[in-house]
């Protein structure tokens, strides 16, 4: 088994599609350039950012080794394995470990029981070659764990990392009050909108999808934060937060967080175009709304 690196910034991100649903490599290999370039630590392919569940195997498949080859020297790609079932999660975590990715997301298939959830991520992670995350985000699979179901699934010994998407004020602290947190797991704040107050409750890190737009920009928050400079950090994660905000038009409807921000990072040179596979539209106000929050925000976003 692998030994698994990580850093602090993270981030889940889109995944480059041409119009027609196919994988859009080159996209593809100027994202990954971002990537390096704003300086994340590590990267989410397939998550929910990435319209992960909507896209077939090919696409899926291509995405892992090419964020691989263009970025695995450099970064920790991180896999997302989840699926409707156990099986098929079994079977995306072990293919994913083989092709090399350096961690393995697992999420808890939809609609279980809490019991049941937890028996089938542990399963998941007792056959995967490679360690494995948990991405504990309820409002997705429509299964919230209490904590010590979550500390259960921390518990097995190969898995290392957890995305904290719960939205839960308590889940947020208690996972990292010291006398209780798992030893040994990495814990990452899912949130994106709340970067000094992930370091001040003690997250070991970030990973969320406005980093792959922000990367530079939580860095500088997290570090003003580990400096104690915590006013400059707050006005700094304000602005960052408002942002995010109107990329992904969040004060207002409808929701378009993965259309959002692939047309930010069309503007940016990151991506050809801004297809998706999910639904969702751009209109010519929201992508003036759009070109509007990267100009105004150029200088913090790369």
């Amino acid at each position: 088994m692998t030994t698994l690196k990580i850093g602090s910034i993270n981030a889940a991100t889109p995944t480059p599609l041409k119009p027609d649903g196919s994988f859009d490599k080159a996209s593809a290999k100027k994202l990954c350039n971002r990537w390096r370039d704003i300086g994340l630590d590590g990267v989410f392919v397939l998550g929910s950012m990435g319209e992960g569940p909507l896209l077939s195997d090919e696409v899926r498949n291509a995405w892992v080794e090419t964020a691989l080859q263009e970025a695995g020297d450099s970064l920790t790609i991180f896999a997302g394995a989840a699926d409707v079932s156990m099986q098929r999660m079994r079977e995306r975590a072990v293919r994913y470990a083989k092709m090399g990715a350096h961690c393995v997301v697992l999420c808890i298939p939809p609609k279980l029981s809490p019991a049941q959830a937890v028996a089938d991520v542990k399963a998941v992670a007792d056959v995967c070659p490679s360690p494995c995350a948990y991405y504990d985000i309820p409002e997705n699979t429509g299964t919230p764990l209490v904590l010590n179901e979550i500390f259960d699934i921390l518990s097995h010994g190969n898995i290392k990392v957890c995305k904290d998407s719960s939205g839960s004020s308590l889940i947020n602290r208690a996972l990292n009050m010291p006398e209780i947190k798992p030893r040994d797991v990495f814990m990452m704040d899912g949130n994106e909108y709340q970067t000094p107050y992930s370091r001040l409750l003690g997250y070991d890190g970030v990973l969320h999808g406005g980093g792959v737009l922000t990367g530079h920009w939580v860095r500088k928050i997290w570090d003003l934060m580990g400096q104690g400079k915590i006013s400059e950090a707050m006005e700094l994660d304000r602005r960052k937060s408002l942002f995010i905000a109107k990329v992904y038009n969040r004060f207002s409807r409808p929701l378009q967080n993965a259309v959002g921000q692939k047309y930010a990072l069309q503007l940016l040179g990151a991506l050809d175009n801004a297809a998706v596979v999910n639904g969702q539209t751009l209109d010519d106000n929201g992508r003036a709304r759009i070109k509007e929050a990267v100009a105004e925000y150029r200088d913090l976003i790369g």
